[in-house]
């Protein structure tokens, strides 16, 4: 049986970081609940949409398997009279909607637990509950520029910093939630009592840059934020790049053992201080082979390189499909799908199937979950006559 089957989860998040930490404790068998508005939905339904759908894309189907979706128009008093029944239902709420508009709304975890004491409800934003910017909103990139340094300071006239697409934040915190609900569970047990779970990108991002984010008051001294010395990464003669090994595998590799007792190239410092001749030495000798080449040489001798992937090669890598990296699934009207696997594998679970359903569209299963929560046929017809199911 899987480890969260019987936990029952509200998905009230839209886009990344909430989706996919409610899909994490799906993937583990819990019963989670997509809450959307009948008007569109989860606004990732359009991140790249996939053709021939209308509520479908790239972005909702990686996040948002094992789900099923409600829809519900939560500004009308039956709406929001549904929502608070399936709330009274439910183990664990996810929401990222902003602090100010859950006030509005009445769905602050003071009104919440007051419905349903044994409730654990996630708040997810992207600067956190308190302080100046706590109602403000904010994606990844945004937040990335926040915490300082993130390709390094950048001297007077030069080109400004990029942003990463990997969404590193929205990732992490993804998977800080389903840890911190795992962890709220736990606590139920002893106490009958739910919490309510603060976090946010900020928070993440924070603790993601910790080694940069610590210092000793009184001393300059700080971990740097981007690479020093030489360049690590080199064009091959196939024009893909690698990153190559440290100093000593790399001139054993390359045959240029001289150059460790090159003054100029002799530790560390010296190699920064010389590192534009060093490149001058490097670079010519490594466009010699294909990248992929050179990798093979380099594991073949004992050092640790890597030839840079595309996305696409993810998919081929024999390392990723060795341990199961990527799952595929049928989504009805749209064919195979390939996306992330669980990110972990388990000896206890290894033979239970978590794989249980694809994404759903927009209000799939409305009807479903109304019978569930003791709607009659009559009050489910009537609520959608009454525009509330969209």
């Amino acid at each position: 049986m899987p480890s969260l089957s019987g936990i029952r989860v509200v998905d009230f998040a839209t886009v990344l970081s909430g989706p996919f930490a409610a899909m994490l404790l799906a993937d583990q068998g819990a019963d989670v609940i997509k809450l959307e508005t009948p008007d569109g939905g989860d606004s990732a339904r359009r991140l790249v949409s996939v053709p021939g759908t209308d509520d479908l894309s790239i972005g909702f189907l990686a996040f948002n398997r094992n789900k099923r979706s409600v829809t519900l128009d939560i500004t009308r008093p039956e709406g929001k009279e549904a929502a608070y029944r399936l709330l009274q239902w439910a183990d664990v709420l996810i929401i990222n909607m902003r602090v100010d508009t859950r006030r509005r709304r009445g769905f602050t975890y003071e009104e919440l637990a007051a419905i349903n004491p044994r409730l654990i409800y996630v708040s997810l934003t992207a600067y956190g509950d308190e302080g100046p910017d706590a109602d403000q909103g904010g994606v990844d990139i945004r937040v990335q520029a926040r915490i300082g340094d993130i390709t390094g300071r950048q001297e007077p006239g030069s080109p400004p910093p990029s942003h990463t697409m990997l969404f590193h934040f929205d990732m992490a915190t993804s998977m800080l939630i389903a840890y911190a609900v795992t962890l709220a569970l736990r606590d139920r047990e002893r106490t009958g009592l739910g919490q309510k779970i603060e976090t946010s990108l900020l928070q993440t991002g924070v603790s993601l840059h910790a080694i940069q984010t610590t210092r000793v008051l009184g001393l300059e001294q700080r971990y740097p934020s981007r690479p020093t010395g030489p360049t690590q990464i080199f064009r091959c003669a196939d024009g893909r790049y690698i990153r190559v090994p440290a100093w000593e595998g790399l001139c054993e590799t390359l045959q240029l053992n001289e150059l460790t007792h090159d003054p100029r190239f002799d530790s560390a410092e010296h190699r920064e201080q010389n590192a534009a001749a060093l490149t001058e030495i490097l670079a010519p000798r490594l466009l010699q082979k294909p990248a992929a080449e050179w990798e093979s040489m380099f594991k073949a001798a004992g050092h640790r390189a890597g030839m840079l992937r595309t996305a696409e090669e993810v998919f081929d890598d024999p390392q990723v499909i060795a341990n199961n990296m990527i799952a595929q699934f049928e989504q009805p009207g749209v064919g195979e799908v390939q996306a992330v696997g669980l990110p972990f594998q388990r000896s206890a679970t290894a033979d239970v199937p978590w794989l249980r359903s694809p994404a759903p569209h927009l209000g799939q299963h409305t009807h479903q979950v109304l019978l569930g929560l003791g709607y009659s046929q009559e009050e489910i017809a009537a609520l959608g006559e009454g525009g509330v199911l969209g």
